[in-house]
């Protein structure tokens, strides 16, 4: 450690913040999902608040890890915490800890299921005891993928905005209690095995004479629903080996496109915000410009597949109205036109966030206001249809005052709650088409 830190220091600075995290059930889970990845468990987590005597005798990295994780939930705009107690050398040697695991039957690949059967293309159904679906996540073979979910979470981490498991604290508490108790109900569990994870280039192996389904080498089997079961059993298992109860569980091997398929459907019994099932269901082809622009370019990060748009978080717009603007603006005829057109809008974008990054914070501009991309869709268009190159694009904005004051835009309905009507979407349009 450095110079003038020591190791009763560190306790103390722990159990100061103690009483600031148990306030709030869902800093644990939150802690407990990144502490994992080093072995470091929710068990573990609440020895170490709950006695004293833990703390003090706690392995030094374990604590500073668990401080980390402290200071984050509560400071997180310091995120300099761990370099005011370690060395950059020392710092490095911390994110490669794992706590020694007492589990030491941990699930090795390849890994074979019995009494398998085959209900798909693909798929198949098969009873597995709790005891192995805790062992599986342990072992890191189940795994939670954002990009499947029905609706994951965002969080500031340092200086970075990451997708977290969308965690129902109380209801991930109740599982939890009826599996230690042996009262959890049999239920219905997804996962996937994810195409390309196979060491070989395969994840399955099904022997339909043995009735065995074998997870090959490498297999990675992503939750495509049942989180809060399985990271509640995992938590079980942490603090009982001998688990009561089973659950049947439904392997696939499918590509996250089909996945998402599989959430449409799904969405049908359980609702999914507008927006998040527009991206999944990828109705139309502007939806797949959509998901272009969110894997790279100046929308990485800005774009959101919730209803209400988080500022602080560097969002700017909604899936679902940006990919309703281009299907209005450009004529998408086939899929060779959706990458044609997403480095179209891509390239407008870069000049419009160089240009004009200043009214990114300012609260008195409507810039890069949600509804706004109607319009910047629009002139995109415009200016891609008469070869008007992008860089010129301040020539044009600069005769639109975006200011809130301007009472266009409440005429418009910018302002305004609820959905647009589509004569003032039109109008919007005709606006920014004017310019040119």
């Amino acid at each position: 450690m450095k110079i003038g830190k020591t190791r009763e220091l560190l306790v103390e600075d722990i159990k100061a913040k103690i009483p600031l995290i148990v306030q709030n059930d869902l800093f644990l889970d939150e802690i407990s999902i990144h502490l994992n990845r080093h072995n470091i468990n929710i068990g573990n987590i609440l020895e170490m608040i709950n006695e004293e005597d833990v703390l003090i005798e706690a392995n030094l990295f374990e604590l500073l890890l668990l401080g980390e994780q402290f200071n984050l939930k509560i400071e997180e705009t310091n995120s300099n915490w761990i370099e005011e107690w370690l060395n950059p050398s020392e710092i490095k040697e911390l994110r490669l800890y794992k706590r020694e695991s007492p589990y030491e039957d941990i699930i090795t690949l390849p890994y074979s299921f019995e009494n398998v059967i085959k209900t798909g293309h693909n798929e198949f159904t098969v009873v597995i005891p709790n005891v192995i679906i805790g062992k599986l996540w342990m072992s890191g073979i189940t795994m939670y993928n954002p990009n499947i979910q029905r609706q994951a979470k965002k969080k500031k981490l340092k200086n970075e905005i990451i997708e977290v498991m969308n965690l129902n604290p109380k209801s991930l508490r109740e599982i939890e209690k009826q599996t230690l108790n042996g009262d959890l109900i049999t239920s219905t569990l997804r996962y996937n095995a994810k195409v390309g994870t196979g060491n070989e280039g395969l994840e399955l192996f099904y022997n339909e004479k043995e009735k065995t389904l074998t997870l090959l080498e490498g297999t990675i089997l992503d939750v495509l629903d049942g989180a809060h079961r399985t990271f509640s059993i995992y938590n079980a298992y942490m603090k009982k080996t001998e688990l009561e109860g089973n659950m049947i569980v439904i392997i696939s091997n499918m590509t996250e496109a089909q996945c998402k398929r599989v959430q449409v459907d799904m969405a049908k019994a359980n609702p999914i915000p507008k927006p998040r099932l527009q991206e999944l269901a990828k109705d139309k082809l502007s939806d797949e410009v959509v998901i272009e622009l969110k894997v790279e370019g100046e929308l990485k990060g800005r774009i959101t597949s919730n209803s209400n748009i988080k500022y602080s978080y560097g969002e700017v717009v909604t899936f679902s109205e940006l990919s309703n603007a281009i299907d209005n603006s450009f004529e998408l005829e086939n899929r060779i036109e959706v990458v044609k057109i997403a480095k179209v809008i891509n390239e407008y974008m870069m000049y419009l966030f160089a240009y004009y990054k200043e009214h990114l914070h300012d609260k008195n501009s409507l810039m890069f206001k949600n509804r706004m991309f109607i319009g910047h869709i629009e002139l995109a268009a415009q200016m891609y249809k008469k070869n008007i190159p992008f860089e010129s694009l301040r020539n044009y904005l600069n005769q639109l005052d975006f200011s809130i004051q301007n009472s266009i835009w409440e005429e418009l309905g910018i302002l305004q709650y609820g959905g647009l009507s589509v004569q003032n979407r039109k109008k919007l349009q005709k606006v920014f088409e004017n310019l040119i």
